[in-house]
């Protein structure tokens, strides 16, 4: 889920609130004293780093904000100081989600502003094995589990190949990397802070995007998505086993509005066709109701639960699908309310015929 500003990194600099503590006694309480809460810094004073590297990828300054003077940067993993389990703790206790997706490497660094006041700016950069990895979590991290059509969901925002801005946050995708940045002010309001935030985060979530290296293209999966009436910013990557089923591979899903209506899209592009006609067994497997004259193979499948139906085609090396929006779907709904909010079975072929005839 986004986070307005992350216990992760009071925790990577020694600074445990008493609730941290209640909430994990076993956690070694014989700490050094918590450094000082930062100070204004001059731009023009080099930063101390702990390792040129961990900065190698983050612009000096940015908006009055400077590089920590203190050089609280850390790195974990290939080619840092410490080793990758540390992302246990920078990540607050999520560093496993961080690892099935092929993390390699995680820099932390600080900005502190230059004003006269205490705020930061912590940027969290990952790198992945694999670029479709670094895609997957950054989903993951932006919009979580949460409805990417919600009131006050991240909006899109120019930077890398994809970026979007939240209350206090931001998330840029480029390449194998991954940067998560966020705004902190103790002493503001959270009004404060999402002013403040849409202020300073576009500006350097540009600059980073800019200094990483790697493809600004998605990935095939997530290129072959429909664009007309997408949410925005509403993409999802799942590095295997797409729509839950196991086996099934990396695939992306698109979520979509009309007026009340919802629905969602399924790309999965394979190497070959081959590939294809067997990921598109796996997804549909005994399930299906074969569906005629749509594609090569075409099935009508229920999934899910509340139960959301999807037509899933395979033509050459892709395979595509609409089905319902689980989220606007009860157990018990009417046919009228049902018909409200989800497309019918003519719509979701007509969706499907369209999308096949687009090269």
């Amino acid at each position: 889920m986004a986070r307005s500003s992350r216990t992760s990194s009071l925790l990577a600099l020694g600074l445990v609130s008493v609730a941290a503590i209640a909430c994990k006694p076993d956690r070694d309480e014989r700490r050094a004293p918590p450094p000082p809460e930062p100070k204004a810094a001059s731009c023009d004073a080099p930063a101390r780093v702990n390792d040129a590297s961990n900065v190698a990828l983050v612009p000096k300054s940015v908006g009055g904000f400077c590089l920590d003077p203190a050089g609280s940067d850390q790195g974990y993993g290939a080619g840092a100081k410490h080793p990758l389990d540390g992302i246990f703790e920078l990540y607050d206790g999520e560093g496993e989600i961080y690892k099935r997706h092929g993390i390699e490497r995680a820099v932390q660094v600080r900005y502190v502003d230059s004003g006269a006041g205490g705020a930061t700016i912590d940027v969290y950069l990952s790198r992945y094995e694999r670029a479709e990895q670094a895609y997957a979590m950054y989903p993951k991290r932006s919009v979580g589990d949460d409805d990417p059509a919600r009131d006050g969901a991240p909006v899109p925002v120019e930077a890398g190949g994809a970026a979007v801005l939240g209350m206090g946050n931001a998330y840029v995708w480029r390449g194998v990397h991954l940067a998560e940045l966020t705004y902190n002010d103790a002493h503001a309001s959270a009004e404060q802070i999402d002013v403040r935030g849409r202020e300073l985060l576009p500006k350097l979530a540009q600059a980073i995007g800019n200094a990483l290296a790697g493809a600004l293209e998605l990935p095939p999966s997530a290129r072959a998505l429909p664009t007309e009436a997408r949410v925005p910013g509403g993409v999802r990557y799942a590095a295997s086993d797409v729509l839950d089923v196991k086996g099934a591979g990396a695939g992306a899903l698109g979520y979509y509005r009309d007026g009340q209506a919802r629905w969602r899209a399924l790309a999965k592009v394979e190497a070959d066709e081959a590939s294809a006609k067997a990921a598109f067994d796996t997804l549909v497997g005994g399930m299906g109701e074969r569906e005629k004259g749509l594609g090569e193979r075409a099935a009508r499948l229920v999934l899910g639960s509340p139960k959301a139906e999807w037509l899933i085609v395979q033509q050459g090396k892709r395979v595509l699908g609409i089905g319902d929006e689980s989220r606007v779907l009860r157990e018990g709904m009417s046919q009228a309310e049902h018909a409200r909010v989800c497309l019918d079975a003519d719509a979701k072929r007509k969706k499907l015929a369209t999308l096949l005839a687009t090269p």
